[in-house]
């Protein structure tokens, strides 16, 4: 567990926004979060050399106010009856005053488990990038790399993004888990007589994505890029390795969010 961690950021290969992001790390003051944190969430913080209920943990300065922390983290999630739930886990991200033990904003979910989704405790990162939507609205991001892709899948994603902005007492999802990395196998090596999920040749897709020039219902359009490229299963040579497509297209608020989730525009793309 990352008790004292630094926070980094995704290559800007992988994320773009035209303003500058806000990379400075901050380390998480655990007992101050936990004074915070422990009773709206109910969970136990790490003490004394145990991990308690969190699986991964990180923390950043609010870039509006140097008095608030951003908090993400993962954490166990547990029946009535007290026992572990085995097919989910809790996803919290908090704005507070930790000196105060105050809760500004909070937004709790739950994450489904499944054999493409897999939690660490270096899963989540706080990009504090300047993300202003609209007039006095500026959001913050929490990445998740938390995409796996199992023995002989088809495909996946990660790098999952989600920007949020204050609601009330609530932090409200703009942009929900947009993957900025999606893959597919474009052929298998049928060739191969030992393993029968041996990969030939995978398609893949990184998205940038950007504050677009328009707007929707007084917000900022946002622009993503998809960058597809073909290679073969082992490391790549990113000097040979051949753009095949590039293609952009705009996400437009609704008056709620913005539509987002690129993985089937991004999975017909990739199709051989």
């Amino acid at each position: 567990m990352r008790t004292h961690l630094t926070v980094l950021m995704l290559a800007l290969g992988w994320w773009t926004t035209s303003p500058a992001m806000a990379r400075e790390p901050q380390s998480c003051d655990v007992p101050a979060v936990a004074r915070a944190l422990q009773k709206p969430l109910g969970i136990a913080f790490p003490q004394g050399g145990q991990s308690g209920d969190v699986i991964d943990l990180v923390c950043k300065a609010h870039p509006e106010n140097s008095a608030w922390t951003i908090v993400a983290l993962f954490h166990d999630l547990h029946d009535d009856a007290g026992q572990p739930v085995s097919d989910q886990k809790g996803f919290a991200v908090a704005v507070v005053d930790a000196r105060r033990a105050n809760v500004k904003h909070l937004h709790q979910e739950k994450v489904e488990l499944n054999p493409g989704i897999r939690l660490t405790d270096t899963s989540l990162s706080i990009d504090t990038g300047r993300y202003e939507l609209a007039p006095e609205v500026r959001a913050f991001g929490v990445r998740m790399d938390i995409g796996h892709s199992p023995k002989c899948a088809d495909g996946g994603s990660s790098r999952f993004l989600t920007l949020l902005v204050p609601d009330g007492k609530g932090l409200r999802p703009v942009l929900n888990r947009q993957p900025l990395r999606v893959w597919s196998v474009a052929k298998w090596n049928l060739a191969d007589n030992i393993d029968a999920c041996s990969v030939d040749t995978i398609n893949e897709a990184d998205l940038i994505l950007t504050l677009g020039t328009g707007t929707s219902r007084g917000w900022r359009d946002l622009n993503v890029t998809a960058r597809i490229q073909s290679h073969g299963p082992g490391p790549r040579d990113k000097g040979q390795a051949p753009i095949r497509k590039r293609t952009v297209t705009t996400l437009h608020y609704d008056g709620e969010h913005y539509p987002g989730n690129l993985g089937p525009m991004t999975s017909k793309l990739l199709r051989p």
